[in-house]
């Protein structure tokens, strides 16, 4: 299987040309964002009821409200009168609750699968075989070069997101971002759009 994905792998970086490459590089992980952002949201449409998952989360957010709003209370006696709603409610809620990570982990079983693939071949075209990283060395390459340089704004923390010196014509003081953090950024932005446009928030409208 994985001498399958590297020929995909190999095969696609070809293929791709100069978009297996900074800059263009960016502009094919961002569409393999749309791509997969867009599958997975159809999957999670076909297999979520969202009319009833709103109901029920509107529901556990009010019931959890009413929780904070007995704690906070200074009169003893709406206290008591709010703790015994919710407790009166309470088996309810955790049925709800059980109800709402059932459908929210359903399309998690299909989508983990095709997303592992999709990763473990970007993970082959994405990389520096030049040795100008590491001289003899092959290492996951940058696709796009961001202004902020992560490792100065986050320590040691930040040497984790990317190249941070002269690689590819990534100038000093910017970095070089690898594609797992790139693809997340745009994958983050894409699913906002998919859900405005197919209707698959999580949130209670």
């Amino acid at each position: 299987m994985q001498n399958i994905l590297v020929d995909i792998a190999i095969a696609l970086r070809t293929l791709l040309g100069p978009f297996a490459y900074v800059p263009w590089s960016a502009v094919t992980v961002l569409v393999v964002s749309i791509l997969v952002s867009f599958f997975s949201n159809m999957v999670n449409k076909r297999l979520i009821d969202y009319d009833r998952l709103r109901r029920n989360r509107a529901e556990v957010n009010k019931w959890q409200e009413m929780k904070r709003e007995a704690s906070r209370t200074t009169d003893e006696r709406v206290r008591r009168k709010l703790l015994l709603k919710v407790k009166r409610r309470e088996r309810y809620i955790t049925k709800l609750q059980g109800e709402i990570g059932k459908q929210s982990f359903m399309p998690m079983i299909v989508t983990i699968v095709p997303l592992l693939l999709v990763f473990a071949i970007m993970n082959g075209i994405f990389y520096d075989d030049t040795g100008t990283v590491f001289p003899g060395a092959a290492v996951p390459g940058a696709v796009i070069i961001s202004p902020l340089n992560f490792s100065h704004l986050l320590g040691g923390f930040g040497l984790g997101f990317g190249h941070q010196y002269p690689l590819y014509g990534i100038p000093l003081g910017a970095q070089g971002l690898l594609y797992v953090f790139w693809y997340f950024i745009c994958s983050f932005l894409m699913n906002m759009i998919w859900q405005r446009v197919l209707g698959t928030s999580m949130s209670p409208t």
